[in-house]
């Protein structure tokens, strides 16, 4: 069997934010290359191994996931069964010394994020492709289980560097030592397109605040926003189902100033008529696990202190 080449970047013009029911389907979609293993590792076109991808689904006690920051535990070391860590960890693992050659090299990491991973950051069911990080330093240090475990420190790329397009030119720089290219003509991705569409997609485009839906042009075809609660530039959130909303227009505007914000429970509140009128509740569905952290951040960002938090 030939030996697998890694793929550094996007693949198969998958979004960020494209869901996947099973690992099967994310190795089928040229992600990642295995159905169990968290790493995913191959030879580089200088023909060492190096990994591409990895996915977080809590196969490790240690991995720590903060979204854009992720600190995550190499390979080896766990029992089969009961996915205790039972041994020591070392660098001659091939998904660890991968990752420590990506890290080397300078290659991107793909990130794809499990159901079972960490709860604010994760899908409900199955996995997402979440884009690209990269290896800011590897070290050793003992776990919580008191056994050497290898840990790598990622960090996502930023959003205009989240690019839908082949890198091969940029990874070729990397190995014959040129600088980094300035400038480059690339299709952009706009705040993970695939996560918004999804959430307008469950409201079939009506508001969840006002439960308006807007037609275009007499055609039928239908409009909404995907707001994000936790803004991404200003106040640093991700691109996450649990973090954005669809709205109209002009309820996205107003949230985005801060005139309008949500409770715990979901109650919609106009600062500017608080008290007024009826209460509303923004409208939910099943599949839609928005996070109360968010909420809490939109808050906190301007300014507004509710009872009891």
């Amino acid at each position: 069997m030939a030996a697998y080449r890694a793929v550094f970047g996007h693949v198969g013009g998958v979004l960020p934010g494209t869901r996947f029911a099973s690992r099967e389907e994310v190795k089928a979609a040229g992600l990642h290359k295995e159905n169990q293993a968290g790493i995913s590792w191959g030879l580089d076109p200088r023909g060492e191994r190096a990994a591409d991808a990895i996915v977080l689904s809590n196969g490790y006690e240690d991995d720590v996931d903060e979204w854009d920051q992720i600190t995550y535990t190499g390979a080896g070391g766990q029992d089969s069964n009961t996915k205790r860590q039972i041994a020591d960890q070392n660098w001659e693992n091939r998904g660890n010394e991968g990752l420590r050659r990506s890290r080397i090299n300078g290659y991107p990491i793909r990130v794809i994020r499990g159901y079972q991973g960490e709860e604010d950051f994760s899908p409900v069911s199955g996995y997402r492709y979440d884009g690209l990080y990269r290896i800011e330093r590897e070290w050793m240090e003992a776990g919580n289980a008191g056994f050497q475990i290898c840990r790598f420190a990622l960090r996502r790329l930023d959003d205009d560097r989240q690019e839908l397009s082949s890198i091969e030119g940029q990874v070729q720089d990397l190995i014959e030592g040129r600088p980094p290219r300035a400038t480059a003509t690339v299709e952009r991705i706009i705040r993970d397109t695939a996560v918004v569409r999804r959430v307008k997609s469950w409201y079939n485009y009506a508001c969840q605040i006002c439960q308006l839906a807007l037609r275009v042009n007499g055609s039928g075809s239908q409009y909404a926003e995907g707001a994000h609660i936790q803004s991404l530039g200003a106040n640093d959130g991700p691109d996450v189902d649990g973090n954005v909303l669809c709205l109209c227009p002009n309820c996205h505007v107003r949230l985005d100033r801060g005139a309008l914000y949500l409770s715990d429970d979901f109650e919609v509140i106009d600062r500017y008529a608080e008290g007024i009128g009826p209460r509303i509740y923004l409208r939910t569905v099943g599949e839609h696990r928005i996070q109360r952290r968010f909420i809490r951040a939109h808050r906190r960002f301007w300014g507004i202190e509710q009872p009891g938090i």
